[in-house]
């Protein structure tokens, strides 16, 4: 199944998922690309987060109809998820900034 994300879907992260953590948008394992399950950019991006070091050298350009805080607040909201497994994740939530944005 093709995974897609709204900006509305990201604006609907609640106050309460932002506190406790969420898998609701995060991708099943099957529907993330390989080249997501592998690791790139988008990934390296969301482990850099997760693990707070410092992000890639890389420029982010939100795409159409997207709100970067909206997009920080899935991403945060998902990441802290003790649900799934690490490597599901950081491989969802990469696919997750690439529905919103494009790293260059």
């Amino acid at each position: 199944m093709l995974y897609t994300v709204t900006p509305e879907d990201m604006a609907s992260i609640s106050d309460a998922e932002m506190a406790f953590g969420t898998e609701r948008l995060l991708p099943a394992w099957e529907d993330i690309p390989t080249k997501f399950q592998n690791g790139n950019l988008y990934t390296e991006l969301a482990e850099a987060i997760f693990y707070g070091r410092d992000l890639p050298a890389c420029q982010i350009e939100m795409k159409d109809g997207f709100n970067p805080q909206f997009l920080n607040r899935a991403v945060r909201a998902h990441l802290q998820s003790y649900g799934p497994k690490h490597q599901h994740k950081i491989a969802g939530v990469g696919l997750m900034i690439a529905q919103a944005a494009m790293l260059h």
